[in-house]
């Protein structure tokens, strides 16, 4: 009986010990993950003028055997709305050549993209993706999508591809110019809506039209959402989504226009009914008509109001 309880002991004992050896050196081995950084790593350069990068311990993290290693910086990608913000900040990657391919390896010496021959890369931290821009036969420039486990996330290219601040959405711009042709697509759900002709960002970054005082178009940074237009036979229909591309409003409008002053003056100061304490931000038509008696107000969480030109009066729709 004793020899059976100091056998299962000294089983659970060494079990126990084996447990602990592998949390430390789970612990050991995250510590040491941690610590890397492209602001504490070193690039390297050899006599063979070779390069390569070591961790601040003087480990090896990426070989000197790569013609060239250097760090991504303003973010490493295109922004929407653009901003002229230059970053000094490096983005935790590094860019490296081999003759004429291009890679991307993280601050820990990992592999995420490449080696591929291209024109340029671009990274997003964010949505853990890399953009391959390369130029095609007439020598214009096409960009491919990747995630970090080098995996292509469309089998298409597009003119542009283009990250929306604040946000989960990137713009797969198919086509800029005459035939405007946009999806909006959201890697971590795998959303993507669209085709669009055009649209509107309203958050933080986001500028006022021509024509709009700064002092006017505040209120529109505070929305975070982006009105969506497409093309429709003999004309467009516009709509809102999130800033991870839910639906917010449906696309059924002639026209969602920001209400300007000389608009606000004209419809909602004269309104001899309306909603108390409500600020409007945007003007609507249905679909079917765009006459002024089907004219839509919207507030900032776009809820709907109808406008009754004859009486000038302005409701909830509830």
């Amino acid at each position: 009986m004793f020899n059976h309880w100091k056998t299962t002991f000294i089983t659970k004992r060494n079990t126990m010990t084996r447990k602990i050896y592998v949390i430390l050196f789970c612990v050991i081995s995250f510590g040491s993950y941690a610590q890397n950084s492209v602001k504490l790593n070193k690039i390297v350069t050899t006599k063979n003028n070779k390069m390569g990068v070591i961790s601040p311990s003087g480990a090896i993290l990426i070989d000197t055997i790569y013609d060239g290693v250097s760090l991504f910086f303003n973010k490493g990608r295109k922004t929407l709305p653009p901003t002229e913000k230059i970053s000094r900040e490096a983005v935790e990657l590094y860019l490296v050549i081999n003759k004429n391919e291009y890679a991307v390896f993280d601050k820990n010496g990992l592999k995420v993209f490449g080696f591929e021959a291209c024109f340029q890369v671009e990274v997003d931290e964010h949505t853990q993706t890399v953009v391959k821009i390369v130029k095609d036969s007439l020598n214009y420039l096409r960009s491919y999508i990747f995630n970090y486990n080098n995996q292509m996330l469309f089998d298409t290219s597009f003119e542009n591809i283009g990250y929306i601040n604040h946000s989960d959405l990137i713009a797969l711009i198919v086509e800029d110019g005459s035939n405007d042709i946009f999806y909006l697509y959201n890697p971590f759900n795998k959303l993507k809506i669209g085709p669009y002709s055009h649209f509107n960002i309203y958050n933080a970054d986001s500028s006022p039209p021509l024509g709009m005082k700064e002092e006017h178009f505040k209120k529109y940074r505070l929305l975070n959402f982006i009105a969506v237009r497409k093309s429709v036979k003999g004309g467009y229909l516009w709509g809102v989504v999130d800033l991870n591309g839910k639906e917010l409003l449906p696309m059924e409008y002639k026209k969602l226009v920001l209400l300007g002053e000389s608009t606000k003056e004209r419809i909602v100061d004269r309104a001899l009914s309306k909603p108390e304490g409500v600020e409007f931000l945007f003007y609507g038509y249905s679909s079917n008509d765009s006459s002024e008696n089907n004219l839509f107000l919207f507030d900032a969480k776009l809820n709907k109001y109808t406008y009754d030109g004859n009486l000038r009066s302005i409701t909830l729709i509830k």
